[in-house]
């Protein structure tokens, strides 16, 4: 059995939807008998309500350059003191838990001083890149964004602190496992560094969480969205499609955000006369499946090219339709006609005519149901853990013999 050291920004139960694919792999290889650290932060949301209890031994001591639902910038000096804490706090995870390899998961707004850190140590790094954290990731450090224009002075810094001002060269420090084809070339492209050391392992939703339900319901014209209020996500264009759509249908919006962000929502549907038909919560993943279940459709109308994108595969692993922009990593298990519908990103006309056309043909949504449990079947936090698991485990090894492959996907 191999021991891991996990850095990871967010850990459930405070999580904030795909940062969550990091626990469905470590709590897998924790109970297969790894003994598996995870590093996270500090931060909690008492809105989020779970009783999840972690089979790895969860260090919550990190601090983030964030604060509900914004990045943050203190003062300077409680910049170096958050960066001293993080450090510290590293140390102390590497010598309590004695890694073999450590896997870098989501940084984003973390302090990237603790992979020069890592770096350093030669243990075998292996990062999952599940989001687009390496291009925005760094703008997200505070310390470090604080001294780049101001090269000079950020030497000083460091004399003075001990703490690196600039980033490390991550791009040559391990090995990269993206979640799709577009995170891998989306961070070639925009991000600071390449990555010659990688694969592609697609991610996976939580099959033991997620299935049909016994009788699918009738189409009553129930609408869900499942993600973050964050305006790449396009709540709204849902909330603008639902204005177009017959007396009767229904909007239920799950997920978390800034109170900006929900009032915005809010504001739009009182705005177009359909505020008493928008219900706006939130949940934690061990309710989502019932809510898939009742819903007639899903609809993931993000406006960003999505890393990946785990909801339209819940909602697939439940029998329910998906209407979706079918943006970035998303594309590669999504295909329109085959398994959901795709619309125009920012267009509550199309999102409107592709829910009307599913209402209106019942053989079309049980074609499009059938290939969604197809897809999912081929996309489980089970066989990525597996995946994982096959990679740290050779990384700890040195690759002594050799490296695993990559994890594809097979459609029509």
């Amino acid at each position: 059995m191999t021991r891991i050291l996990a850095l990871t920004n967010l850990y459930p139960p405070w999580s904030l939807g795909g940062d969550r694919s990091a626990a469905d792999v470590l709590e897998r290889l924790a109970r297969r008998g790894h003994e598996v650290t995870v590093l996270t932060s500090d931060w909690s949301d008492p809105s989020i309500r779970d009783d999840y209890r972690p089979a790895a031994d969860v260090i919550r001591s990190l601090r983030l350059y964030w604060n509900d639902h914004r990045v943050v910038v203190p003062p300077r000096r409680e910049r170096a003191r958050m960066e001293w804490h993080n450090r510290r706090a590293l140390d102390s995870a590497l010598v309590s838990s004695r890694p073999q390899v450590v896997c870098v998961w989501t940084m984003g707004a973390l302090s990237m001083g603790v992979l020069h850190r890592l770096r350093d140590t030669g243990l075998p790094l292996v990062y999952a890149v599940c989001n687009d954290w390496l291009v925005w990731g760094p703008d997200q450090d505070a310390w470090v964004t604080g001294w780049a224009d101001r090269p000079r002075l950020g030497r000083v810094a460091t004399a003075v602190t001990g703490l690196p001002t600039t980033l490390p060269d991550i791009g040559s420090s391990g090995t990269f496992l993206f979640v799709s084809d577009w995170t891998h070339r989306y961070a070639e492209e925009h991000s600071r560094w390449t990555y010659p050391d990688s694969a592609v392992v697609y991610s996976g939703y939580e099959a033991e969480e997620f299935g049909p339900a016994d009788t699918p319901p009738e189409w009553g014209g129930r609408l869900l969205f499942v993600g973050r209020l964050d305006p790449d996500k396009a709540p709204v264009t849902a909330v603008e499609a639902l204005a177009l759509l017959p007396a009767g249908t229904t909007l239920r919006v799950v997920g978390p955000g800034h109170v900006e962000d929900r009032l915005a929502l809010e504001a739009r549907a009182e705005e177009l006369g359909v505020s008493g038909s928008v219900q706006f919560d939130q949940r934690p993943r061990s309710e989502l499946a019932r809510l898939y279940r009742q819903a007639d459709v899903l609809v993931f109308p993000s406006r960003w090219e999505e890393p990946f994108g785990l909801t339209p595969l819940e909602a697939m692993a439940c029998g329910t339709p998906v209407v979706s922009t079918c943006l970035g990593g998303s594309a590669e298990y999504l295909r329109d006609g085959y398994n959901c519908l795709c619309v125009p990103a920012e267009d509550p006309p199309a999102l409107a005519r592709a829910i009307t056309t599913l209402a209106a043909d019942p053989a079309r949504r049980t074609g499009l149901i059938e290939a969604g449990y197809r897809t999912a079947a081929q996309l489980t936090s089970q066989a990525l853990a597996d995946c994982f698991e096959a990679w740290l485990d050779a990384a700890a090894g040195r690759f002594a013999s050799g490296r695993p492959p990559g994890r594809r996907l097979e459609l029509p």
